[in-house]
C-alpha cells in the first residue's frame, strides 16, 4: 500500500512513529512536512491513502486540504495530536474521510486504512459517468456536481451524503443506514451528524430554487425525489 505522511509540523514524534511502523508493515511510505509543501504539490499525490496529521498550537496541516474541495480519489485520515469534539469537526469539515486519536493503537489503525482504500477502490471502479436527478448533474470521475448547470461546491463528506442520496432516488434512507454507509459503521459520536449534513446540503442544492428535491421522512430519515 502507498501511504503519504502530511506531517503538522517538523519531525514530530507522532509522524516518526508512523513513518516507522508503516515501513515496517511493508507499506511504501512518502513522509510531507507541510512547510514544504504546496496546495497544488498535494493535489497532484496519488497515493493509495493520506494520513494527516492535525495539531493545535503548530502549523495545521489539515488546512491543505481545503483546497482540494472534494476531488481527491484517495482517502485521507486524520490522526488527532490531541482529541477533542472540535479537532473532530474541523478534521471532518476540511476533508477527512476518518479521525483517529493518536494513541490509536497501530492494529486498529491499519484495518481503518484497509477498509478505506477498499471502499475508495470500490467507488471509483466502474463509476457512471454521470448520476442525474431531474436538473441535478453528478460527475462521479470529477466529483463535481452541477444543479441546472450551474456548478455547486460541496465538502467531501456533503458529495458523499449527496451520491447515497441519489443513488436511492425515490427510496427512504433510513439514518442509520446513511450513517453505516457514508460514514463507516464504526462512526459513532451520539450525535445528529446526519440531520446536520443534510441541512448543510439543502443550502446548497435546494435553497432559493422552486423545486425541493431533498425531503424529510418524519421519524426514519430522508429521500430524494
Amino acid at each position: 500500500m502507498e501511504v503519504h505522511i502530511l506531517s503538522a509540523g517538523g519531525d514530530s514524534r507522532e509522524s516518526s512513529r508512523l513513518y516507522r511502523q508503516l515501513k515496517e508493515a511493508g507499506h511504501d511510505v512518502t513522509w510531507f512536512r507541510n512547510k514544504d509543501v504546496t496546495k497544488e504539490e498535494l493535489l497532484k499525490q496519488k497515493p493509495d491513502i493520506m494520513l494527516v496529521e492535525k495539531g493545535v498550537s503548530d502549523v495545521d496541516a489539515m488546512a491543505l486540504l481545503k483546497a482540494h474541495e472534494g476531488v481527491l480519489s484517495f482517502p485521507v485520515v486524520a490522526v488527532l495530536l490531541e482529541r477533542s469534539t472540535e479537532q473532530l469537526v474541523e478534521a471532518f469539515a476540511a476533508g477527512a474521510s476518518d479521525v483517529v486519536d493518536g494513541s490509536v493503537p497501530f492494529e486498529e489503525l491499519s484495518v481503518r486504512m484497509e477498509h478505506w482504500v477498499r471502499l475508495f477502490m470500490r467507488l471509483n471502479d466502474g463509476q457512471p459517468s454521470e448520476i442525474i436527478f431531474e436538473d441535478l448533474r453528478i460527475e462521479p470521475k470529477s466529483r463535481k456536481v452541477f444543479r441546472e448547470g450551474e456548478i455547486i461546491k460541496l465538502t467531501p463528506k456533503e458529495y458523499d451524503l449527496l451520491v447515497y442520496l441519489a443513488k436511492h432516488a425515490n427510496t427512504v434512507c433510513h439514518r442509520d443506514d446513511i450513517l453505516q454507509e457514508v460514514w463507516g459503521y464504526d462512526f459513532a459520536t451520539g450525535t445528529n451528524v446526519v440531520d446536520v449534513y443534510v441541512r448543510h446540503l439543502r443550502k446548497k442544492i435546494d435553497r432559493g430554487r422552486a423545486r425541493k428535491i431533498i425531503h424529510t421522512v418524519r421519524g426514519t430519515g430522508y429521500m430524494m425525489h
